[in-house]
């Protein structure tokens, strides 16, 4: 009878090597396709489908442009109607930025003109002008004149006339009301045209031009004219 809590024990200890047993074959079997059930798991794929990202061309700004309303840019009606059509075709182009990038173009041309600096000016100017400028200046540099051109204001241009040729050549001219103090001085500094203490009110009308389909934003000087 003394020895039945033992034989007792005894069972109960088999019972549990076999359940453990039992256990580590189930649990730690391997199948061989671990590896391809995670790499399954990682590389699956979501179940919405991501939008790509968006895209805007130069063709779809240009798109844009022309859906957009007639602006206005000018009280003549031909003339507006040729501005917008610049802003269609050129999506680079902005009036406001034209108009103030025009008058600094105005005042750097004159100071590096009357500087004699023409090749500063290769790049703003037309083939025309640049070859009129280069003979004022060689003429000057013969005689040992010196032009000075100080500009005291000028106000913002008004477009007066605008043409666009073979549906991307623009051409807009300006007039500027400006003034200004222009004096020559000879190899002495002896002023012998002009004078130092007189501003002359001088209104001239340049006209710029710009190939539109060029990304360039910026415009080249075409020509110079007394304005009436």
């Amino acid at each position: 009878m003394n020895n039945f809590p033992y034989f007792d024990i005894l069972i109960l200890a088999m019972i549990a090597v076999f359940i453990i047993n039992r256990l580590k074959n189930t649990l730690g079997k391997k199948t061989g396709n671990e590896s391809d059930i995670v790499e399954k798991f990682t590389q699956r794929k979501p179940p919405f489908k991501e939008s790509e990202p968006d895209t805007i061309s130069e063709d779809g700004l240009k798109a844009q442009r022309k859906l957009l309303k007639t602006q206005k840019f000018h009280s003549d009606k031909n003339i507006n109607s040729l501005l917008n059509q610049i802003v269609k075709s050129d999506v680079n182009f902005d009036m406001n930025s034209f108009i103030d990038g025009a008058k600094k173009a105005f005042e750097y041309i004159l100071t590096q003109f009357s500087k004699n600096d023409i090749t500063s000016l290769k790049n703003l100017v037309s083939k025309e002008i640049f070859k009129e400028f280069s003979k004022q200046i060689e003429q000057r540099e013969k005689v040992s004149e010196k032009l000075e051109i100080t500009v005291i204001s000028v106000k913002d241009p008004k477009v007066i006339d605008v043409s666009v040729k073979n549906k991307h050549e623009a051409f807009i001219k300006l007039c500027f009301d400006s003034e200004q103090v222009q004096i020559t001085k000879d190899k002495n500094e002896k002023i012998i045209e002009g004078d130092s203490n007189q501003i002359l009110s001088i209104k001239e009308n340049w006209t710029f031009s710009k190939n539109l389909k060029n990304k360039d934003p910026n415009w080249t000087l075409e020509k110079i004219e007394e304005s009436s």
